[in-house]
């Protein structure tokens, strides 16, 4: 892997839609806040997918191919990760600053997170995460006239709870560290087993301020670690690690959950997606992670007879 690698259990109750890949062990959407009332429309990722093609927003194909140039990321430790997803359109043209320092919104990060995952997944329809074609949102807060509302509200049509439990998003607020893993487990494991609510103390790395993580947030966060120890120790299987905390974070004693997240941070943790289920136990190919690194790398020749 690049870099090392509740209770408030009717928040994370609220149903989603039927057609996103769940397991039968998965009870609850993983979310940045779960949603306490309010469930997902009936919808499913690859239901809503059809029209991916001809949506100019439903994958940043136009700008894939075009040259990293970015002045300011040569050297850094998330460099990899910062050029590869620019090469798939991630950011858009990839020229001038990324500001890989900077801060970024919970709603960017959604946009980044819709678009990665359509260009990692780009051969496999049913994985690709449709934006909303209306322009009524399900959140209060989120008008749909913002520049996310498209990746925010298609997260919510494909059955991804990732708002708070007074069914707001807070699009411009800027993206914390449990914010972030949980949101992105939400797509990676496609929900969140009641198990890592209820132990996310003994599941979860023995950080030392773990204490801290927002009660909302620990159950996803104890999952994202929890299922790649899983994976390894109890199947055998490390090709289904997704390594999130390691390889945003490095090796770490604190998490430190409230801190907000660098634009940096933001790339290395999307880089790789999980398959959009919780399948460590008997999985098929269909439920190995992918990065960006895969989607770039050339196809495999087909084996002359």
């Amino acid at each position: 892997m690049e870099r090392y690698r509740t209770i408030l259990a009717v928040l994370f109750a609220a149903a989603i839609a039927a057609g996103c890949t769940r397991s039968s062990t998965t009870t609850a959407q993983s979310s940045a806040t779960p949603q306490a009332t309010e469930s997902a429309p009936e919808s499913t990722a690859s239901a809503t997918t059809s029209a991916a093609t001809t949506n100019p927003q439903a994958t940043p194909a136009a700008n894939a191919g075009t040259p990293v140039n970015y002045t300011d990321i040569a050297g850094t430790p998330d460099e990899k990760y910062i050029t590869e997803l620019a090469a798939l359109g991630v950011f858009g043209t990839p020229n001038g600053s990324f500001n890989p320092n900077g801060t970024i919104t919970r709603g960017d990060f959604v946009k980044w997170l819709v678009l990665a995952n359509n260009a990692i997944f780009a051969s496999t329809p049913g994985k690709q995460i449709q934006p909303s074609q209306s322009s009524t949102s399900s959140y209060p807060d989120v008008a749909g006239s913002h520049p996310d509302f498209a990746y925010i509200q298609g997260m919510y049509d494909a059955g991804f709870a990732v708002g708070f439990p007074d069914k707001t998003f807070k699009p411009d607020a800027l993206l914390t560290h449990e914010q972030m893993i949980a949101i992105k487990e939400s797509v990676d494991r496609g929900g969140l087993q009641q198990y890592y609510v209820t132990n996310w103390d003994s599941t979860m790395p023995d950080w030392k301020d773990k204490g801290q993580i927002n009660k909302l947030f620990r159950g996803p966060v104890a999952e994202d670690s929890g299922l790649d120890r899983v994976a390894v120790t109890n199947w055998n299987h490390p090709n289904l690690v997704i390594d999130n905390v390691p390889r945003t974070f490095g090796a770490i004693a604190m998490f430190r959950p409230a801190q907000t997240v660098t634009r940096a941070q933001a790339a290395a943790v999307i880089w790789k997606i999980g398959p959009h289920n919780d399948h460590v136990s008997n999985p098929t190919q269909d439920d190995v992670p992918r990065s960006a690194a895969d989607a770039l790398a050339p196809p495999t020749p087909t084996p002359t007879p």
